[in-house]
């Protein structure tokens, strides 16, 4: 276990053992932001669902209403689908397992937006093959892109800060699972 003082301008130390690599924790309330929000857990579909559209993988799981997206997340915290609207068909929605409950969002698919989004989405999953040198994980990303791209409808700071937990965990499952979703 060698550790070595890089420069004294930095005053840090860099460890060779990879294994004790923790990244460093640049505020407090993103810290705990990030430490409270659950790790992603994809819900495969055991069946193959017809007419799934091409973008969407395995966590598909077709037309189902709410509440049968409520059972198949399991009060799991950290549990994701994504589904075909019930009350509105051709509209799909990513049920989300957060907080004890399920939040669902609307999702939009338009070609131009969603080519960029992928394009972003394979950029930063490559930035975080190399986060111990730049020190940025999904769920760091998650925090940084999370705002820009998941804006809430209000200017509300409260409803800002409320809504940064939901924003940081879903763009960290678009990182994470890039490979499946795009």
């Amino acid at each position: 276990m060698a550790a070595s003082s890089n420069s004294s301008l930095s005053g840090s130390s860099v460890s060779s053992d990879a294994e004790e690599y923790q990244p460093p924790i640049w505020k407090s309330y993103l810290y705990q932001l990030q430490q409270e929000a659950p790790r992603p857990k994809r819900i495969i579909c055991p069946r193959e669902v017809e007419n799934r559209p091409k973008y969407y993988g395995r966590e598909f799981h077709g037309i189902i209403s709410r509440e049968q997206a409520d059972e198949l997340l399991g009060g799991v915290e950290g549990a994701y689908i994504l589904r075909e609207s019930q009350r509105q068909p051709g509209c799909y929605t990513l049920a989300l397992r957060f907080g004890n409950q399920t939040l669902n969002y609307r999702l939009f698919h338009d070609g131009k937006h969603y080519e960029t989004l992928r394009y972003l989405m394979i950029h930063l999953k490559k930035v975080t093959m190399n986060e111990k040198d730049n020190f940025m994980n999904a769920e760091n990303l998650g925090i940084v892109f999370g705002p820009t791209l998941m804006r809430p409808p209000e200017d509300s700071t409260l409803t800002t800060l409320h809504d940064m937990r939901y924003q940081k965990l879903i763009v960290q499952i678009l990182i994470e699972n890039e490979d499946v979703l795009f």
